[in-house]
């Protein structure tokens, strides 16, 4: 008999799951709990063999339930139910440490079939558990404040989030992305929640959370690529821990002191932002215009103009994706480099527009601008004015780029 803690604070819904699984009453005691606080009860007094919890509830959340469970029963399998709906973009991320997450409502016939899938696999052969890329997700998808503390072996880290925007991340002596991509590499993470300081967290990470994501899958798979590149990362990783020793505390001054707000990008101090943004104004003027970003060449928000909550961020990385291929493309055909991409969709025109005054124009040079720029206006937009202010508007950005 394998026991079942089915945790969400919707009393008709636990009912119905209850009488659900009732052909299944000779593997599975189904119980259940209205919030975190009732299941941490019937998790100490009971052997649970799965957890199942919805995210938004009273009194203690499905985060701080999950947060618990990683650290005191690490090996316990935990499945989400959310209106958390992962796109096709994310299916790379699902690999066996991922967590299964059901979209709500919930199709029951699917959910069933899940929870016998699992409780009737061998030890070991259950293909879930917390994964610190799934738990960033779901922060994300909740559109959630918090600051995680992460435990490795004997190292710790803080990873900062505001309104599900990840914003800032210290580990093992690394900072911003760095931290999250060698965060990922591990699999055993304890994950807690800290008190948020007084002190403004200030943002070092302005890549969304799907790039930092991408990306650091992309290096992981280059590293299994590559066995010997494996074994150098390790030593490397050996001599910061060693270097950096003072660094890897579990002191959120790590995080609140940081002074790099602006470090990935080339802008030259508050002045020039306002003055990239005041450009950026411009593009009202535009019939139709929903949003409209400037980017560094790898796709990094530098600053944005949105008037329709476009997530520009995430849109606008898409967009240079699809801009860095046709740039590729249109070098093969031997018609010269690319500079504009213009996506018709159902719903919306996305241009996405590189300006590299480089000699070479598959590189950066210092002293010369090299930007990229995306703006989204809706179906009925005016295509032709798009493009003009699109042309005006990134030549004045491109000055503080240089």
């Amino acid at each position: 008999m394998k026991n079942v803690l089915i945790i969400d604070d919707e009393k008709s819904l636990l009912f119905s799951m209850q009488k659900g699984f009732e052909p299944f009453k000779d593997e599975l005691n189904i119980m259940t709990a209205e919030n975190g606080i009732e299941a941490m009860g019937i998790l100490e007094s009971h052997d649970v063999d799965l957890v199942v919890t919805d995210l938004k509830m009273p009194e203690m959340d499905g985060f701080e339930l999950l947060a618990h469970l990683s650290e005191h029963y690490p090996g316990l399998p935990a499945m989400v139910m959310t209106a958390f709906n992962t796109p096709e973009i994310e299916k790379r991320l699902t690999g066996e440490r991922s967590m299964t997450i059901f979209e709500k409502p919930v199709n029951f016939d699917d959910f069933t079939r899940t929870i016998l899938d699992a409780v009737r696999s061998e030890a070991g052969d259950c293909p879930f558990g917390i994964s610190i890329s799934s738990f960033m997700q779901l922060i994300q998808s909740e559109q959630k404040t918090c600051l995680l503390e992460v435990k490795v072996q004997d190292k710790s880290g803080h990873i900062y989030f505001e309104d599900g925007e990840l914003i800032n991340a210290a580990f093992s002596g690394l900072k911003g992305d760095d931290a999250i991509y060698n965060l990922m590499e591990y699999q055993d993470i304890q994950i807690g929640f800290k008190k948020i300081p007084k002190k403004k967290i200030k943002r070092i990470i302005h890549a969304s959370l799907m790039q930092v994501l991408m990306e650091g899958m992309r290096r992981m798979d280059e590293q299994r690529d590559d066995g010997s590149e494996d074994e150098e990362n390790e030593n490397n990783n050996q001599k910061n821990d060693v270097e950096n020793d003072q660094e890897a505390t579990t002191d959120t001054d790590q995080i609140a002191d940081d002074p790099s707000v602006t470090q990935h990008h080339n802008i030259k101090g508050a002045t020039n932002m306002a003055s990239i943004k005041e450009s950026l104004e411009k593009f009202k003027a535009v019939e139709g215009f929903m949003a409209a970003g400037a980017f560094s060449p790898n796709g990094e928000l530098v600053t944005e103009l949105n008037v329709a909550g476009v997530n520009i961020a995430e849109l606008g990385a898409l967009a240079n994706d699809v801009l860095l291929k046709a740039q590729k493309a249109t070098e093969i055909m031997g018609v010269g480099r690319g500079q504009l991409v213009h996506i018709e969709a159902p719903k919306a025109h996305v241009f996405a527009r590189c300006l590299n005054e480089a000699t070479d124009f598959a590189a950066t040079s210092a002293g010369r601008a090299h930007v990229h720029m995306v703006i989204v206006v809706d179906k009925e937009g005016n295509v032709a004015m798009s493009k003009m202010r699109l042309e005006n508007i990134i030549m004045e950005v491109a000055e503080h780029f240089r």
